[in-house]
């Protein structure tokens, strides 16, 4: 009897095993959750083709406080796998859309780092349901660790909304208005992983990323390459809680991608994150399948470890508040980047190639100066000699633009001058003249320990001149030390023609470069330029009037107008005028005291006088208003004043102007130098006649009386 019994006992328990195994045996999944790897973790991977049910708002609405629900996220490897955590309440905080309000309750994965950036996007609901995404955490929490949830309603409702970017490429059609978001909390952040960077640059990238598109994202340094093989037993297929990476780089060098968590899938679009990614409207980024590699814990924010692999598998079309929208298939194509590095070691140039997602063209000179900072390998004094060439799908002109630059950082400069040239046609907002889509871009950097700089020294020219000369200007220039030749010093002369009717009198020589030495400038800013940098601004000054352009060919041709060369030095011959009265000789001076109408000064206070103080003409206003009082008198001796030249009476000379320029060198610096322009018809202490008289001459100053001594 009691074989009888063994027997049945050994009969029950296969026909039960037998039972509950599948028509087919399951796929393993790669890298699967193992005890060894997460001490005291002991979930259980979702195997297969798990589908999760949408639970929508009327329905999670009727949820009562602390219901059961789960979070389904991936921890290790690809497996997804379910952490326990409760409902506490629908909240609605004017987003457009409730939240759902959720507290984790799994001590293990609390112990792990609780809610990890990353975790974005994974699906929370009742079991086998989806009632949302996580998509917001606090931080420095205890547990029970608090998150909201995006409701799986609005994200739904993202893959039908019409972005303002495909809005604009219908034509005039007009916007709805879009919805806005209240941080009233921190959202779980998107970790973006930047290889090649050195790890003391991200805090220099996130203050020149600091604008609203990137406070959902946290720049990481990653040790790591372009997305890898696949690895064994990946599924091919896309589910609720895969993680996915959305590239903004790729490349030799440089690949910076975004991580989250896929939340539901329809068909061939799929939405994630539960919140945006670079809050894009319209988007344009590969989207790679991810491998995590754990959890790294933190005192304020965990983050995934996570790795992209394969090649693309789709595209995310749309970024918007409740979520990302994704769209599977072939990718859309990227804006391929060449950097070619010319180190200062070597004739050989070094060429990296990158390609960076459309929309994404901030990132450009992001990459190029990574990847100056990861070929250079020191960090030194240097002048870099730097080109950016773009070519457009719009038109066959294609736009180059030099640069040069010298200061202690490298990285900084080439992040600079390539944001500024870029932008310049891929900001909407700084292109006026029509659009323009980047096809190909080409970066040349020339690296040298020398500092090529030359600050004007002095220059030369004689005393006195007549209208209808040539006139030589000799000018010297010191260079840093590091360029200086065997004389130590640069000499150059230029030649100034003076034309005939240039006016007599005292004229001022002015020279001066075209860069300057941002050394302590208080408008530098967090980034830039860096201490000691020469900056090559261009376009200062009076400029004349131009049309605005109306198209692309148009904009690339006034750029191309505006380039100056940091090398460039500017020799200036302006006619000047002493004491407030154009038109006078120089030695025809008024009388000590005497203040003349239209000489623009105020009183010591800076204020207007009251009527009958000193300082008020009579008529309500400051002296100087250019009117003379009824009641004012000419000093003994001076001319009349009828018919002499004021300043609104007298159209001012046109200087004369020459450039010459330094060669490869920052030209930074200014002199001035006065020269005579002597009037053929002037004689010394003369003033020319007026019609009908005859030349005058001042009156002998009176000798000064003899001062009164004090007993």
């Amino acid at each position: 009897m009691r074989n009888f019994f063994v027997l049945a006992g050994i009969a029950i328990v296969m026909l039960c095993q037998l039972s509950c195994s599948p028509d087919e045996e399951q796929t393993e999944i790669g890298n699967p959750i193992a005890g060894e790897v997460i001490t005291g973790f002991d979930a259980a991977p979702l195997l297969g083709d798990v589908v999760l049910e949408n639970m929508y708002e009327d329905e999670a609405r009727r949820l009562t406080d602390k219901t059961p629900v789960q979070i389904v996220t991936v921890l290790e490897g690809t497996s997804r796998v379910v952490l326990n955590a409760r409902f506490r309440g629908v909240r609605d905080f004017g987003f457009g859309f409730p939240l759902y309000e959720c507290e984790l309750m799994d001590e293990a994965a609390e112990a792990m780092g609780g809610i990890a950036a990353g975790m974005s996007g994974s699906p929370v609901g009742p079991p086998g349901r989806i009632m949302g995404a996580l998509a917001y955490g606090d931080v420095f929490s205890k547990a029970p660790t608090r998150f909201w949830v995006t409701s799986i309603d609005a994200m739904e409702a993202s893959i039908d909304h019409q972005t303002f970017g495909e809005i604009l490429a219908q034509g005039d059609v007009p916007a709805a208005p879009g919805i806005g978001i209240n941080a009233t909390y921190t959202p779980v952040k998107t970790p973006v992983m930047i290889t090649g960077i050195q790890s003391h640059r991200i805090q220099e990238l996130a203050s020149h990323l600091s604008d609203s598109r990137y406070n959902f994202v946290e720049l990481l340094a990653d040790i790591g390459a372009a997305p890898a093989a696949p690895p064994v037993g990946a599924s091919p297929k896309l589910a609720a809680g895969d993680m996915i990476g959305a590239a903004v780089a790729t490349g030799d060098i440089v690949n910076s991608i975004g991580f989250g968590t896929v939340t539901q899938v329809y068909d061939d679009k799929f939405v994630a994150f539960g919140h945006p990614f670079f809050y894009d409207g319209k988007s344009s980024l590969p989207v790679y399948r991810a491998v995590t590699n754990g959890i790294v814990p933190s005192v304020a924010v965990s983050y995934k470890s996570v790795s992209a692999y394969g090649k693309p598998i789709g595209t995310i079309t749309k970024d918007l508040t409740p979520a990302v929208v994704g769209q599977l298939g072939a990718a859309l194509p990227m804006i391929p980047v060449k950097i070619s590095y010319h180190p200062a070691n070597s004739t050989t140039a070094i060429e990296k190639h990158h390609q960076v997602a459309y929309g994404q063209e901030g990132f450009i000179p992001i990459v190029a100066a990574v990847t100056l900072d990861a070929l250079r390998m020191e960090f030194s004094n240097s002048t870099v000699n730097g080109s950016v060439t773009l070519e457009f799908e719009e038109t066959d002109t294609v736009y180059t633009e030099p640069f040069r630059q010298a200061s202690p950082v490298a990285f900084l400069d080439v992040l600079m001058n390539v944001d500024r040239i870029v932008r310049s046609f891929a900001d909407t907002l700084s292109n006026n003249a029509g659009k323009a889509t980047l096809k190909t871009v080409s970066i040349s950097i020339t690296d040298k320990p020398q500092i090529a700089k030359a600050e004007i020294s002095e220059i030369i020219a004689p005393e006195e001149v007549m209208p209808g000369e040539s006139v030589t200007v000799a000018i010297t220039l010191v260079p840093h030390w590091s360029t200086a030749g065997a004389e130590r010093t640069i000499q150059r002369e230029v030649t100034l023609e003076i034309p005939e009717d240039f006016p007599a009198g005292e004229a001022n020589i002015n020279v001066s470069g075209s860069a300057f030495d941002f050394f302590g400038d208080p408008f530098a800013g967090d980034l830039g330029p860096t201490p000691g940098a020469i900056f090559d601004f261009g376009g200062f000054g009076d400029e004349e009037e131009r049309p605005v352009p109306q198209n692309l060919d148009e904009l690339i041709k006034q750029m191309e107008e505006d380039q100056v060369d940091p090398g460039l030095i500017t020799v200036t011959l302006s006619p000047g005028f002493g004491g407030g009265f154009p038109g006078l000789p120089p030695d025809l001076l008024p009388p000590e005291g005497f203040l003349p109408p239209g000489d623009g000064e105020m009183p010591d206070d800076g204020e207007m006088p009251e009527e009958g103080e000193e300082g008020d003409n009579g008529d309500g206003e400051e002296d100087g208003d250019g009117e003379i009082p009824p009641d004012f008198q000419l000093p003994e001796g001076f001319p009349p004043l009828d018919g002499l030249p004021f300043p609104e009476d007298v159209e001012p000379p046109e200087p004369v102007e020459v450039e010459i320029t330094i060669d490869g060198f920052i030209v930074t610096g200014s002199k001035d130098a006065t020269v005579m322009i002597k009037g053929e018809e002037m004689g010394e202490g003369m003033m020319p006649p007026m019609e009908g008289e005859a030349p005058m001459i001042p009156a002998e100053p009176a000798e000064p009386a003899e001062p009164v001594e004090e007993e």
